[in-house]
């Protein structure tokens, strides 16, 4: 009589699935997928290396693993296809026997090599993974000539302080307006009160929109002159020798045989 518990199907499945999962999953309890790039991250890049560079180690990452996972597949079906059919047949009746559990060691035991075998092409992923993405050129940005941005920066405080003593001058202008107006309204309710108000507004109103109309030239003029500065590109930091790196794809087969 059959025990109750975890059906048959699952243990043999269970116990094949660590060798089918794709490739990335935590396989045979050891191997991890490859990992987002990233600055500071294991084996992350400088955060100015080549984008498309960095994007092709990790599509090379991704083949090895993918490579890998196959051979330990291809391991599994050639050495242990016997040691699956026994615990179908022990396990069948009574998956709590000790036949069972036997069956189900010997199947672990079986796989074991290629467990190994797996971790192993996985580690030299990784390690293949952090020499391509090492290799890859650091791209260094060009900059504005640094003394042009200063003498754009001098010439804008200087287009900036003659604008403000221009305005100065011309709010000074507006006192006698402002101070007649002052006077006029001691009646707030009179013509000559209104007519003085409206004179004074629009001598400042004038000033206001000189100031704001040559504050956007000086910033105009500043920009102009940013963007005519020559790039200047800093030297970079000398790559170390790239070593040869063995395919990654194709070698570490550990299929029966090879």
């Amino acid at each position: 009589m059959r025990q109750k518990g975890v059906p048959l199907c699952a243990i043999v499945v269970g116990v094949a699935a660590a060798l089918a999962a794709p490739a990335g999953a935590n396989l045979f309890g050891g191997l991890r997928g490859p990992t987002r790039f990233g600055p500071g991250g294991r084996g992350g890049p400088n955060p100015l290396a080549n984008s498309q560079c960095v994007q092709n180690c990790g599509q090379l990452d991704s083949l090895c693993l993918n490579s890998a996972r196959v051979d330990a597949q291809g391991c599994s079906d050639t050495k242990c296809s016997d040691a699956r059919q026994a615990v179908t047949a022990a396990c069948t009746a009574d998956h709590g026997s000790a036949a069972c559990q036997s069956a189900i060691s010997a199947l672990h035991t079986c796989l074991q090599p290629c467990r190994d075998a797996l971790n192993a092409a996985a580690s030299t992923c990784r390690n293949d993974r952090q020499a391509c993405v090492a290799n890859c050129a650091t791209v260094v940005p060009s900059q504005p000539d640094p003394q042009c941005l200063v003498g754009c920066r001098t010439t804008l405080q200087s287009c900036r302080q003659a604008t403000d003593t221009s305005s100065q001058s011309c709010y000074t202008e507006c006192d006698a307006a402002i101070t007649a107006a002052e006077g006029a309204c001691t009646d707030p309710n009179a013509a000559t009160c209104t007519l003085a108000l409206q004179t004074a507004q629009a001598c400042v109103r004038t000033c206001s929109q000189t100031e704001q109309t040559a504050l956007q030239a000086c910033v105009q003029a500043s920009q102009t002159c940013i963007a005519g500065c020559p790039d200047v590109t800093p030297t970079p930091t000398p790559m170390p020798t790239a070593t040869p790196m063995a395919s990654s794809v194709t070698r570490l087969r550990v299929r029966s045989g090879h």
